[in-house]
C-alpha cells in the first residue's frame, strides 16, 4: 500500500481526488518503472555476440582476431572462402582448438593458435552452423568469440559492389 503522504503528494500534483485512481496510477508507474529497470539490466548484461560485414572488414585487418570458417571443405571448394580467414569443419573445431599443439596449428593454418582469450569470428554459408559453433566454444570458456551472421552469403554479395 502506498503511503498517506505520497498519495497527498501525488493528488494535490495530479489534481485527483479520488484515492483508488491514485493508488492505481501510482501502481502503474511502479511496475512501470520495475519493468523497465528489468529490461535495461537485461539488455545491459547481454553482450552481443553477432558481428556484420564491416566488423569482418575491420578483423581482416587485424592480425590479433582469427577468422574461423567452418564449412566443409567441398564447400569452400565450391565458393571460395572470406580473405583472411582459415576453414575448419564445424565437427573439427573443438578438437582442433583444444588439442592441436601451438606448433600444429600454425604448420597446419599458418597462424598462431587462439588462446581463450583471443577473438575469434565463426563464419559458415549463413550464420546457422558458426552460431552453434560459437556457443559451444563459449561454453568451453572461448569468452571472445563472434558470429558473423549473414555468413558467406552476405560476405560475396556485399564484396561484389
Amino acid at each position: 500500500m502506498v503511503k498517506q503522504s505520497t498519495l497527498t503528494e501525488v493528488s494535490t500534483l495530479w489534481n485527483v481526488d479520488n484515492p483508488e485512481i491514485l493508488n492505481f496510477s501510482l501502481m502503474l508507474q511502479s511496475i512501470s518503472q520495475f519493468s523497465t529497470s528489468l529490461l535495461n539490466n537485461k539488455i545491459m548484461s547481454e553482450e552481443s555476440y553477432d558481428v556484420g560485414y564491416s566488423d569482418i572488414l575491420r578483423a581482416q585487418k587485424d592480425r590479433d582476431i582469427l577468422i574461423i570458417d567452418v564449412r566443409e571443405k567441398e564447400e569452400i571448394g565450391e565458393t571460395g572462402k572470406i580473405p583472411g580467414s582459415i576453414n575448419i569443419p564445424m565437427s573439427d573445431v573443438e578438437n582442433t582448438l583444444i588439442n592441436f599443439s601451438n606448433k600444429d596449428f600454425k604448420n597446419k593454418f599458418n597462424k598462431e593458435k587462439p588462446s581463450k582469450n583471443t577473438k575469434i569470428i565463426f563464419c559458415c554459408r549463413a550464420g546457422r552452423r558458426s552460431g552453434i559453433i560459437q556457443k559451444q566454444m563459449q561454453k568451453l570458456g572461448y569468452k571472445n568469440t563472434y558470429n558473423y551472421t549473414g555468413g558467406w552469403r552476405d560476405w560475396e554479395r556485399r564484396s561484389k559492389k
